[in-house]
């Protein structure tokens, strides 16, 4: 997935951004007033978090994706494959305490929208009281039982002492801030999710100056291990200094941890943190696959094809991340008689404007993927004939992926975690055929015919959860095609029209003059999306609130200019 002043000055109340709910729902409702009420809170702050956190996506995306080629110059492909399953398996240790994040989120958000503050201060020290010696004792099981968890790495002998280092610093830095992560959680509770991003941002840019430091040294993969701790302390000690200094009813002691509190932890915590294990499996299955069934470089090839669809994918989920504690507070403040149609709007709207920005993202990705990868990573691209297959694969599985991402955050608001089975199960059952079948056909086990098994799981899973979805919500697919799913396409249909231009003109230049025709391609793809959205796909009330924005960024630049 930070931020201390706010990124953007505080909309006024008159003029907020209105991301989170339909101005035409309230009229459906035949109270407008009544069904505003309750989201005049969340409006205020959603559109602001929303855009914090897509800038701190952003940075760190081009961080991500500027490091690969820098990393496998330095390091080279196995080793990039071993740092990032490093990554992996620490996440999965990890996971006992994942679900306390939730936790904190959806419940400071209730219960400061019901100014309740000491079940608020509660259920932080409990969850403190639980996380710490939790974190602590799995970091001293690790170590001790070294010799036995070593082997499940498949760790190279040339890798061997690098990797333990890195392991148990990563390890470590980790459950740390699992353990600490109740300050950002609890910002995050309170809509100030504008300020983590912006701490998250400023670790971010931290961390890739050490790396392109470090390893240009020749530290390697330790290197990468010390970058992430600084980027960690940077981030977590910010947090904690944002928190006590906004936060006045905070007040967190020992004293305060209750048995109640304790059951918010362990009963939601739980299923958040099952369906985290599970969430994480999914994404990871490729290249844990790949590194048990193939080699290392194998792994490694999948996340280099994963690694824009992935990076790309993190703008969108700024409106997950927003979500959940709007769902939240929506769930706890709406008068019964106007709850459902909240959601529904709050719902519909997140995924319609989530899906957009995900398909304008991966709609260029999979039309444009020779270009991409010949400016990226050069001409001599690593196992070629499986590369560009993949990216464009991923690309378009991630779109499916992030059509889940509205509905589980509703579902966390609504605290029907138990819902998100309906993922996750349907997704290991197609997995267990899937995987087999590609080895069945191909002959063998190769990363092409992994990520084909995993990319049709996940799509077909995700169609599952989004029909579960539509009927708790009580919303007609019809509706949702139409609202959702169809604006989508315009932006796999543009971006297709310039397609064969920009694979044309950049096979015949070099890669920085390839990346300057990206570039200009990439201009043109945007503005003529903006006037084909504009045109055929946008309300009435989403031009009006477009042209407010466009208005209100112009107006802002005036006056810098007025006052330099």
């Amino acid at each position: 997935m930070n931020q201390a002043p706010p990124i953007v000055s505080a909309p006024d109340p008159q003029q907020h951004i209105e991301w989170a709910l339909d101005p035409e729902a309230a009229v459906a409702l035949g109270s407008p007033d009544a069904a505003r009420e309750p989201l005049s809170e969340v409006n205020r702050q959603f559109g602001r978090n929303v855009f914090a956190t897509i800038s701190a996506r952003v940075v760190n995306m081009a961080r991500g994706v500027c490091l690969v080629p820098f990393l496998l110059a330095h390091i080279g492909l196995e080793a990039y494959g071993i740092w990032t399953t490093i990554f992996i398996l620490v996440t999965y240790v990890g996971l006992t305490t994942m679900g306390v994040s939730n936790v904190y989120i959806k419940y400071v958000a209730e219960f400061t929208a019901k100014r309740e503050y000491d079940k608020a201060n509660a259920l932080l020290s409990t969850g403190l009281a639980v996380t710490i010696p939790t974190c602590g004792a799995l970091f001293a099981a690790i170590v001790l039982g070294w010799k036995w968890f070593a082997p499940w790495l498949h760790l190279p002998p040339a890798h061997a002492a690098d990797g333990k280092e890195a392991v148990l610093i990563v390890l470590g830095v980790f459950l740390s801030s699992i353990a600490f992560n109740a300050f950002g959680d609890m910002l995050t509770g309170t809509q100030q999710i504008a300020s983590t991003q912006l701490f998250l941002t400023i670790s971010i840019l931290v961390e890739f100056a050490l790396i392109v430091w470090l390893v240009s040294e020749g530290r390697g993969i330790r290197g990468l291990a010390e970058a992430y701790l600084a980027r960690t302390v940077v981030n977590d000690g910010l947090t904690w200094w944002w928190a006590h200094r906004t936060i006045k009813w905070l007040r967190l002691s020992p004293r305060r941890v209750q048995r109640e509190s304790l059951r918010y932890v362990v009963h939601f915590g739980g299923l958040v943190q099952l369906q985290s294990m599970l969430a994480i499996l999914q994404v990871s299955i490729d290249r844990l696959c790949a590194l048990t069934l193939i080699d290392a470089a194998a792994a490694g090839l999948l996340d280099v094809a994963k690694k824009w669809p992935t990076s790309l994918s993190s703008v969108p989920t700024a409106f997950f991340a927003a979500l959940l504690p709007a769902a939240s507070h929506v769930d706890a403040a709406s008068d019964r008689s106007t709850w459902l149609a909240n959601l529904q709007a709050l719902y519909l709207n997140g995924a319609r404007y989530s899906n957009l920005c995900t398909a304008a993202f991966c709609a260029a990705m999979a039309f444009w993927s020779y270009p991409i990868m010949h400016v990226w990573l050069g001409p001599a691209l690593p196992m070629r004939e499986f590369l560009i297959p993949l990216f464009v694969l991923f690309s378009v599985a991630m779109q499916f992926h992030m059509l889940t991402g509205p509905g589980t955050s509703i579902f966390r608001g609504m605290g029907r975690v138990y819902e998100e089975f309906n993922y996750s199960i349907p997704n290991l059952a197609l997995l267990a055929v899937a995987l087999p079948l590609s080895r069945w056909i191909v002959g063998r086990w190769t990363p092409f015919g992994i990520g084909v098994a995993v990319s049709v799981a996940t799509a077909l899973s995700a169609c599952v959860l989004m029909g579960r979805v539509l009927f708790v919500l009580d919303l007609k697919l019809s509706r949702f095609i139409r609202e959702v799913i169809m604006p989508g396409f315009w932006c796999y249909a543009v971006a297709g029209a310039l397609a064969w231009p920009a694979a044309k003109l950049v096979a015949m230049l070099s890669r920085w003059q390839g990346a300057g025709v990206l570039i200009g391609v990439g201009l043109a793809y945007g503005a003529l999306l903006a006037a084909v959205l504009y045109r055929w796909v946008l309300t009435d009330s989403e031009k009006y609130q477009s042209s407010r924005i466009v208005q209100r960024g112009l107006s802002f630049f005036r006056t810098r200019e007025v006052t330099a």
